[in-house]
């Protein structure tokens, strides 16, 4: 039985983001605030609609065996028969985490030093979370592929880097043209020096 994520679990998501958003206004937080995790939420919803779902439910396979892979680089015969969904695969688990590297930042302040165990944490979610999917629902749609954390950790370290570089390059033009930023912009403004 195939287990999709609309419409359940995205109304699901969006009544528990909806509620987080109205528990951060109850608690005083800035609009601002509030926006960047509205869309930060919207990501991640995005994120394990597509990381996780659709999984299968299967308990009647008694031959159940995890589809693992505990070789780093080791794509096995994925790049001999098909190279361009390979490439696409690659691509896309390092394009899941990026997002979440550059926005963490508009939620929390990020410490340097967390970077690395940051790094690993979100690189493995996903995998995990595919991990202990298949334990309990027997389903073999999905792999766990230490090649994907490896990716995943990336797609973070890529995100964190292109914060990081548009945080220099922000403060910047506010500099250049020494005027008070106003609105959003003196939210991101915010952001980014307490950041860099």
């Amino acid at each position: 039985m195939f287990i999709y994520f609309y419409p359940a679990g995205f109304y699901i998501s969006l009544i528990i983001l909806a509620l987080v958003l109205v528990v951060l206004h109850l608690q005083g937080k800035s609009i601002f605030y509030i926006i960047s995790s509205a869309v930060f939420g919207v990501y991640l919803i995005g994120a394990i609609s597509v990381a996780v779902f659709p999984f299968v439910i299967d308990f009647s396979n008694p031959d159940f065996r995890l589809n693992l892979n505990l070789i780093p680089f080791d794509f096995g015969s994925c790049f001999d028969y098909l190279p361009q969904n390979c490439v696409k695969a690659i691509f896309n688990n390092i394009l899941l985490t990026t997002p979440f590297g550059f926005g963490i930042h508009f939620i929390t302040h990020v410490k340097l030093k967390n970077v690395l165990w940051l790094t690993v944490v979100v690189g493995c979610s996903f995998e995990f979370t595919q991990f202990v999917m298949a334990l309990i629902f027997h389903t073999y749609a999905r792999s766990i592929d230490i090649n994907d954390v490896i990716l995943n950790a990336t797609g973070f370290l890529l995100g964190h880097g292109i914060f990081r570089v548009f945080g220099v390059v922000y403060s910047l033009i506010i500099q250049k043209f020494q005027r008070q930023p106003r609105y959003i912009f003196a939210y991101i403004y915010d952001v980014v020096r307490k950041q860099n």
